[in-house]
């Protein structure tokens, strides 16, 4: 009971203090509104204010709509096909921006009058500021899509040797020598080799793949042609490891002309070279041409097999065309109120 009072003369005081409120001028003005356009006014309302607007079309006629609303688009109210509006009074729900627009469709000008008048809804807000004053900002207001070309590179490996091959004892009929060539792909920035004889040396090199693909990530790993060499090529782990016992082959790696030496048993120079189980190495230079694995078996009387696998890392650069989203910035001025 004593809460129901409590509201009652809480209301009473309140109502009290709006009737006996002057009203207080916010804005009034004469326009020329010209055919088929809108003439608009903004200015800022406290929450709890009586609003008080009149207007009146002092030639011209009637004017085809007169809207008020809390900025940007909450109608407060519309009258349409009017020529007078006297002492329209509305309740402000909140404190913020509100427009006033007045629309003529018709094929000749309008001069109108209005006026706008407030009386507070509290002493607090008797002196609001009801001026709208404008800043500049950036708005995104969409985006289009266009074509961009761009530079690709990948990465490419290639195997360029992987046999076995069989090189006779010394003592045989027939030689115990055996050359082949590679030739390196344009734009290797590097390759490696793996050489290992018989059982032995082939059975190292699957090892250290299996331990390379348990190791590897899932990305790593689908790459094609990716295994111990290209990754010794890359500079990463290989796994692969060095034996030591049983039979030897001795190799060496080195250009067309002087493969032609090694095979007429003359003196030549070498890239790289190995009396070896089994051996293995990165080659960053030189990068361009054709180059000769050369291998020789020592051994009197027993013929070796010997694994041969060369691996090279290239760069291949492609253009392509893709989507790409380019956003739309607005530059506006935008209302605001300084309470």
């Amino acid at each position: 009971m004593k809460l129901r009072c409590g509201i009652l003369m809480l209301m009473i005081t309140m109502a009290s203090f709006i009737m006996g409120q002057t009203p207080i001028n916010v804005y009034e003005s004469t326009v020329k509104i010209e055919k088929q356009t809108t003439h608009e006014y903004l200015c800022g309302l406290a929450e709890g204010d009586q609003l008080i607007f009149s207007f009146e079309s002092e030639k011209g006629g009637k004017i085809d709509r007169v809207e008020i609303l809390e900025f940007p688009s909450s109608s407060q109210f519309a009258d349409y096909k009017t020529s007078k509006i006297k002492q329209k009074t509305i309740s402000i729900p909140h404190t913020g921006i509100y427009l006033f627009r007045f629309t003529n469709n018709d094929p000749k000008d309008k001069i109108c009058r209005y006026s706008v008048q407030r009386i507070p809804g509290n002493e607090a807000s008797t002196k609001f500021n009801t001026t709208v004053y404008w800043k500049n900002t950036k708005d995104t207001i969409g985006c289009k899509t266009e074509s961009e070309t761009v530079l690709i590179t990948d990465t490419l490996i290639s195997n360029l040797t992987d046999k076995v091959v069989n090189i006779h004892a010394l003592l045989s009929t027939k030689s115990n020598k055996m050359s082949f060539s590679y030739t390196l792909p344009s734009q290797t920035i590097a390759y490696s080799y793996y050489i290992g004889v018989n059982q032995a040396g082939n059975k190292a090199f699957n090892d250290a793949t299996a331990s390379l693909l348990r190791s590897a990530s899932p990305l790593v790993s689908v790459i094609p042609g990716y295994g111990p060499l290209a990754a010794l090529a890359l500079n990463g782990t290989s796994f692969l490891t060095s034996i030591s016992g049983g039979e030897s082959v001795e190799y060496w790696i080195t250009d067309a002309a002087n493969a032609s030496l090694f095979e007429a048993g003359k003196s030549f120079k070498w890239i790289k070279q190995g009396n070896v189980v089994n051996d293995f190495s990165r080659i960053t230079s030189p990068l361009k041409g054709e180059y000769f694995v050369c291998l020789k078996n020592d051994n009197k009387l027993q013929s070796i097999d010997v694994t041969v696998k060369v691996t090279a890392v290239s760069l291949r650069q492609r253009k392509i065309s893709r989507p790409v989203k380019k956003y739309v910035i607005e530059h506006k001025q935008v209302p605001y109120l300084k309470n």
